[in-house]
């Protein structure tokens, strides 16, 4: 039911930045007005440098509370980088996302509930005056630490840095027409599944060895060639509330194109002051050869937020 509400929330949330009502023959609307402030913001020549970093806490303490409860506290720290080029035609971007935070509960052991390095850098050259760039795009994604099924306590450990690491290159076309607004297309995409932690083989430690992220145990590196179609798109929903999606869609020419490697990821920042933030993040991730289930994760925290660079 959680999970349900959460995706609906976000469907909502995305819904509510674009929708649209009629007054007097006109378009009088939330998204209308955001349009408007969308098309002044073009790219702007030289260097644009901004960045976010997150400090959230969640915390909940219990003193002869009747109900009952568990004394339990999370911290996660998030940064968030963008350093990006125009300079004429040309434009280089990049971007660095990492987050890592820990939850510890009375009489448990600290559990994670954030793990993510995500970088990426594109170049792209822009087609006439038009908003399209012929681009080239390379982003590798991976974890800082070890990762647990905590579900299965007298399991090892399932996952680790750079096992797996993905490393993906893709060339294509990208519609850039403000910095607000994104959309890549790159038919020729090759994608590199890294397993430089064998451990992960034998998660038991019985020595029975599996399968992992599509790798099989006698292999460090699986290749995949296919199509990538991604996005992102930022909104201002209201004053001092801010909603950034991104979504990727991945498809294997060489084997089963159909089982798409699918992620959407949505950051709500909701400011309550320069320093003090309330965020809520969701991510959906679809991938045959890990679970071939679709993953949820879901945060909400509140902490201290030091943003720089035009927003």
């Amino acid at each position: 039911m959680k999970k349900h509400l959460l995706i609906a929330f976000c469907i909502q949330l995305s819904v509510y930045a674009s929708a649209q009502t009629i007054q007097g023959g006109k378009v009088n609307t939330e998204s209308a007005k955001l349009a408007a402030k969308l098309d002044t913001a073009k790219k702007a020549e030289g260097w644009t440098v901004r960045g976010t970093n997150t400090l959230l806490l969640n915390q909940a303490a219990f003193s002869n509370w009747v109900s009952g409860g568990i004394n339990s506290v999370a911290l996660t720290g998030r940064i968030d980088y963008e350093f990006n080029l125009k300079s004429g035609k040309n434009l280089w971007e990049n971007r660095i996302l990492m987050g890592y935070g820990l939850r510890s509960e009375e009489g448990n052991q600290a559990t994670k509930v954030e793990d993510v390095i995500d970088l990426t850098s594109k170049y792209g050259y822009q087609l006439g005056t038009s908003n399209w760039y012929t681009a080239a795009a390379l982003n590798l994604k991976t974890q800082f630490a070890k990762g647990y099924d905590y579900g299965n306590p007298n399991q090892g450990y399932i996952s680790n840095f750079m096992a797996p690491g993905y490393v993906t290159l893709g060339v294509g076309l990208d519609y850039i027409p403000n910095d607000n607004f994104q959309l890549s297309i790159h038919p020729l995409t090759s994608r590199f599944t890294i397993i430089a932690d064998k451990a992960v083989f034998d998660p038991d430690h019985d020595g029975i060895l599996t399968d992992a992220f599509g790798a099989k145990p006698t292999e460090s590196l699986v290749y995949q060639l296919g199509a990538y179609i991604g996005g992102r798109y930022k909104a201002k929903l209201m004053e001092n509330i801010l909603l950034d999606n991104r979504f990727g869609v991945f498809s294997n020419y060489l084997k089963k194109p159909q089982n798409m490697v699918l992620s959407y990821s949505a950051i709500l920042d909701m400011k309550v002051n320069k320093f003090i933030s309330t965020q809520v993040t969701a991510d959906l991730f679809y991938d045959d050869n890990q679970i071939g289930k679709l993953q949820l994760k879901e945060t909400l925290g509140v902490g201290i937020t030091y943003k720089f660079g035009k927003y």
